[in-house]
Parts: structure tokens; sequence; C-alpha cells
């Protein structure tokens, strides 16, 4: 089977696109009104969010007010690294738990965990329980949503930090964003406490093990002046070592009786028995106090009354205040004394050890001193080096700095930054117009009708060199569109039929000589369907074959739509029989019955139907009688165009297919369907014979501009 020769590659008209778009300008205004008003809706039902950034800047190099000047190398590795570790450190759930902690977020309408609707319909319904869920469940909704409402970002390869939260409230927005901001500046600097805590944590059990090593040695030669007590002393020859153990003896028995006395005074002092406290801390005072106190409580012996009289009670804890105060300053007291007399010990301790060292001594005595010496030196001067490491450390932990610091603090913004209404519209526009374009393309070229000839030649992938204008209303006393052949000759549309009766005579003549044959011998048979009914082909068929007799041929048309005839009612001629009961039985019906007629408009001879048929047709289309006549009417004929029913409602049409030179499709501008149309042309290449060419037309096509023309000769279109 072939066609008309291929179609050529067209270029981008831009006339055509607009054409299409006004085509489709419905659909186009459709999808803006929908989108813009889904945009606004959007705008009006949003709710309002906020952002406030705050700024900070992280310094790579951490902070020491005590080695001021003291810090590592530094390489573009290193403190990218650096700066990278505070971002995800900022990022942290312990940052994000302590604001929820200390804004109590938990609880707020907007972050806290609040229940879903499906809860509040279930617990209404008494489907669900009430009650409340669990805490950890809330902060990790709480968490997760501070999360997602808060950004925080490194800005290119800078030392500096946004971070960003969102909120309903600007206020809220700000206040969250500085207290993250100074949430990671107070981890920073606890953090470093920490570790100066930590260290001098290690270096306190140091610090005890080092003063209890120094107590050892520097008892080590207490011990050894005690056990060489006589022996020094005959070597010196004098009781002066003798009288300093004696008194440095006095004085520690001393200290261990203070000490007794500091405890028993504040178990007395703790159970405010006041009369054993002055055993314990004598003075004038406090037994004048205590004296005063019995005094008191023998007056009020009962208990009752002591506790409804208030000048008692009042009396009573004025006393009881200033024994406390005496008490305490009599523990101050023995603290003092205490702290004297660890003087004297120490001073009697230097005075016995300056006395051994200086006497002339054998040189074992002096080789043992030496040795207790040199290990007291050296554990003193290790417990020194660790107590002055151990200050650092203190100092050190009380006076931390953050290595980073907030340079801009979060401030409330005027404006939300959602939803973004400019960005709405423009995105609301760009959506309309992409979206508008794309239905209007996919309708005109895919899902809705067609709109022009080299639409339904990209489509059926053959040449559609013809196509008619839609006509007015007929007048009272014109029947059929078809009429305008004769009555209006030059009109655009009686043209377009012209032009087509030249192309389907131009695809037959060269499609005949491709195919190497002689000139035509006999007559031709041209087929007029369509896909659907009601898309014009029976007045496409009337108009073609009035035009084939004007033009001086003998031209036939045969209405071979059984299912439904109708080129009688264009002609204004209701027969008795129709073509029809010929074919139901060709020896009680003559051809020559009143369905088969003249046109009164031209030599065009007409074989028409009358009732439709109750019964399938397909046989009698495929019969050999319809054949036969066929055959016949092309020995007479010039011309037999045969008007048949559409392809997808019936299959007739695909059987008369089979005997035609020529297929005229008729396709219905803007309402025959795309698919409808593929579908239909593929079940009528499949039956059209191998030397067959297939015209299809558009028909009823709006011209919307004037026709252009030329004096009295109008274009065709």
């Amino acid at each position: 089977m072939e066609t008309l020769s291929s179609t050529p590659v067209k270029e981008i008209d831009l006339r055509t696109i607009g054409a299409l778009l006004r085509r489709q300008y419905q659909i186009i205004v459709a999808s803006a009104v929908a989108v813009f008003s889904i945009a606004i809706i959007f705008l009006v039902v949003a709710a309002p969010t906020y952002t406030a950034t705050a700024l900070i800047l992280v310094d790579p190099d951490s902070q020491n007010v005590l080695s001021v000047g003291t810090t590592f190398p530094s390489t573009a590795g290193r403190d990218n690294a650096r700066v990278d570790s505070e971002v995800e450190i900022l990022k942290s759930d312990a940052i994000a738990l302590a604001v929820i902690a200390s804004e109590k977020l938990a609880t707020d309408t907007e972050f806290g965990s609040q229940p879903s609707l499906r809860d509040k319909l279930a617990s209404s319904f008494g489907l669900a329980s009430a009650s409340p869920p669990d805490a950890r469940h809330v902060t990790a909704k709480t968490l997760e949503r501070l999360k997602q409402n808060t950004t925080i970002r490194r800005r290119g390869l800078t030392y500096l930090v946004t971070v960003s939260t969102i909120s309903r409230s600007p206020d809220k927005a700000a206040d969250i964003a500085n207290k993250l901001s100074q949430a990671y500046i107070d981890q920073q600097v606890q953090a470093k406490i920490f570790r100066s805590l930590a260290a001098r944590d290690v270096l306190n059990r140091q610090i005890i093990a080092a003063r209890m090593s120094l107590t050892s040695y520097e008892a080590a030669f207490d011990q050894f002046l005690d056990a060489n007590r006589d022996r020094l002393s005959n070597e010196t020859g004098s009781n002066a070592l003798t009288l300093l153990q004696f008194k440095l003896e006095q004085a520690e028995n001393e200290k261990i009786q203070i000490i007794q006395n500091q405890q028993t005074a504040r178990r007395l002092l703790q159970q405010q028995n006041w009369s054993a406290l002055i055993d314990t801390l004598p003075g004038t005072d406090l037994v004048h106090l205590a004296t005063k106190r019995a005094i008191l409580l023998d007056r009020f012996p009962s208990e009752t009354t002591q506790l409804t009289s208030a000048d008692f009670q009042s009396e009573l804890a004025e006393l009881d205040a200033k024994l406390m105060a005496h008490s305490t300053a009599g523990l101050q007291n023995l603290s003092a004394q205490g702290q004297d007399i660890d003087q004297n010990i120490a001073s009697l301790r230097s005075q016995l050890h300056r006395t051994v060292l200086s006497r002339d001594l054998s040189p074992d005595i002096l080789t043992d001193i030496y040795s207790i010496q040199q290990e007291t030196s050296i554990a003193r001067a290790q417990y020194d080096n660790l107590l002055s490491r151990m200050r650092d450390l203190d100092t050190q932990a009380n006076i931390q700095i953050a290595d980073s610091r907030i340079v801009s603090p979060a401030i409330a913004p005027i404006s939300a930054t959602f939803p973004n209404r400019s960005l709405v519209l423009l995105a609301a526009l760009a959506a309309a117009s992409g979206l508008g374009i794309s239905l209007a393309f996919m309708k005109e070229y895919y899902i809705g009708g067609i709109y022009s000839s080299d639409q339904l030649s990209d489509l059926l992938l053959t040449p559609s060199l013809a196509s008619i204008p839609i006509t007015s209303e007929p007048k009272a006393d014109s029947i059929s569109a078809a009429n305008l052949v004769f009555d209006a000759p030059l009109s655009a549309f009686s043209e377009s039929v012209r032009n087509l009766r030249a192309v389907v005579d131009q695809a037959i003549k060269t499609n005949t000589r491709e195919s190497s044959a002689n000139s035509l011998t006999s007559g031709r048979i041209i087929l007029v369907t369509s896909t659907l009914a009601n898309e014009g082909k029976t007045t496409t068929a009337l108009s073609l074959a009035r035009t084939y007799a004007q033009a001086g041929h003998k031209a036939l048309l045969i209405d071979a739509d059984l299912r439904k005839p109708s080129l009688h009612r264009h002609l204004g001629i209701e027969p008795k029989t129709g073509f029809l009961d010929y074919l139901v039985d060709a020896s009680t019906t003559k051809l020559t019955g009143s369905f088969y007629a003249r046109d009164t408009m031209s030599d065009l001879v007409l074989i028409m139907g009358a009732e439709p048929s109750a019964f399938p047709t397909d046989q009698l289309i495929n019969s050999v009688t319809f054949k036969a006549l066929l055959t016949q009417a092309k020995q007479v004929y010039d011309v037999v165009i045969i008007d048949s029913p559409p392809l997808l409602p019936v299959v007739d049409a695909r059987y008369i297919a089979q005997q035609a030179d020529a297929t005229v499709l008729v396709v219905k501008w803007a309402e025959t369907g795309q698919i409808d149309l593929k579908f239909g042309v593929q079940k009528l290449r499949d039956a059209m014979q191998d030397q067959a060419v297939l015209v299809p037309v558009l028909t009823q096509v709006s011209l919307g501009t004037k026709i252009p023309a030329y004096g009295s000769y109008s274009a065709a279109i």
C-alpha cells in the first residue's frame, strides 16, 4: 500500500504555535486560573513563618588565658577540620536538648509534641487512652521539630557559622537562635572547665600520694631521732636534744587534747547540750548564758506553758542564739590554739633538726640522716611542683573563655520568610504557563482534536493537502452545504472541494505511474469515510462527486452507509426502496428503482438508501452482488464515489476499502480525537489494497481570519 510522497521535515513556525495557543486559550486560561487560585488559597491559608539568624565566629586556635601566644601551627586542613567539627557540635542533640530544657519547648504549642487529629478523634470517641504521652517521647518529638526548624551551616570556607531558626513568632525565632548559639558557647566553656577539673582531680590524687610520701619521710627522720636519742646524746655530750624532745612530746599531747575537745564540743553544740558544753569550752559568758537559760526553763517547767507563751519562746530563742554564737567563738579559739600548737611543734622539730645536724656525729649516723634528708627533699620538691600545677588548674578552670564567639546575635525579623508572596506568585505564573502550554500541546497533538493540516500530516505520516472550511447554516431553500458547489462556486468551500478533487486525482495518477500501469482504462473507485459519525463525510462525498460531474466526468455516488443512510436527505428525496433492498434481493429489486436517480443540480448519478438496516450489513457489502455492481460501475463511469459508514462503529468501510483506488478520510476540525483517528487509520490501512492511496481531508475548519483573495478569486485553504 502506498501513500503520497513522504512528508518533508518542517521548520518551527511561530505563527503555527501562536495559532495553536489561540485555539487552546480556554485550557490555558483554565490552567492559569486553577494554579493562581491554588496559590492565592495557599497564601491566605498558610501560616507565616519567620527566620532569624545568628552569626558565630570560630577561632581554630584554642584560647588559654594562662598561656597567651601558645598555639599550634595553623594549616588549612587543620582549620577546616576544626570549623567543620564545631558545626557538627552545634548540630548535636546535646545543644538542642539544653535549649529545650531552658526554654521549656516541650510544652510549647509550636515545638512541643501535640496530639494528632487521629489521636484526638480516637480519644473523643473513647477508642484510645487519654493518658499523657511518655516524657521521652515528648522530648524526642520536640527535638525532631526543633532540628527541622533549625539550619546550621558554615559560610563557604570562612570561620563563620550561621544558626537560623524558623518560627511562627519573629521574637521566638530570634530567641531560639540566640539560645542555641549561647548554649554552644556555654557548652564549649564547660567542656574546657571539665577538662581542667578532670586534670585537677588526677593531680589531686597524685598530690595526696606525694603528701603521704613526704609525711612518711619527715616522720622517718623524727623516728630516727627518737630511736637514736640516747646515742645522739652520748655523741653530742649535751642534754639539749633530750630537752627539745621532751618539749616536742608535750606539745603533741596538747595537740591531741585540743583535737579531742573540738570533736566533743562540736557534738555537744549539735545536740545543744549547753550544760555539758561549758565544761568543754570554759568561759564566763558561756557559763552566764547557760545559767540564765536554766533559770528560764525552771520558771516555765510545763511544755504546754512554753508553747503558749510568746515572750518565753522569744527569750529562749535569743538565749539559744547567743549560746550558739559564744560556742562557735569558743570552737574558733580552740582552732586558733591548735594552730599555735602546730606552729610550736614545727618550731621545736626545726630546732631539734638543727641541733642534731650542728653536732659532730659519727659517719654512720650522718649517712643515715643524709639519706633521709635527700629523700625528704625530693618528696618535698615533687609535692611543691604538683601543688603549683594544681593551683594553675584551679585558676584555669575559673577563667576559661570560649574559642568561639557570637559576632552578630539574631534579631527578630520584620517580614515573614514564608510564604514568600513574590516567589509564590512567580512560581504560580511559571507553573500556570508551563501547565497551560503543556496541556495545550498535549490536547493539540495527543488527546484533543485536529486543528491544522500540518498537525494532521504529522499525525498520519502522510501529506495533508486538503481542508474544507466550515460553512454557515444553509438557507431555507438549501438542504445541504454541498449545494454551495453550485450556489456559490467562488466560495472558499467550493474552492476547497475542487482542491480536494485535484489532490485525489494527482494522488491516483502518481500512484498509478509508480506502479508502472498504463493509463486508466476503467473508472476509479473513491471511498469517502471517517473515523466516527457526524464528521461530514456525506457532505464531503456529495460535494466531491458534484465537482467531478461539473468537470465533465461521468460520476456515480453510492450511499453505502446501509446502517444509517443520509444521502437522500441531503438531496431532499424520499425513495420508496433503497440500496439495501437491492443488495438483499437483487432479483426482486430493480437497479432502476427509485433509489437510482440523477442529481437535480448536475449530471451526477446517485444510488441512495432509504430506511436504516435492522441487521448487520457487512455480509452485504462483501457480497458478490455489491462487488459485481462495482465492477460494472467502473466500466460505465469515470469515477465511482462511495459514501461508507464510519470506521470504528462498524466494519463495512474496511470491506469497501479493499475495492477502492483511493480513500478520502474525513477528519472533523477540533473534534475528531487523535487516539480514535490513529486507531481507525490503522484498521483502514490494513484493509486497503496495495495500490490504493489515502487522502486525509480536514473538514469544517474554522477560518478565524479573512481568506486571502485576489480579485474575485478566493484562496483555497
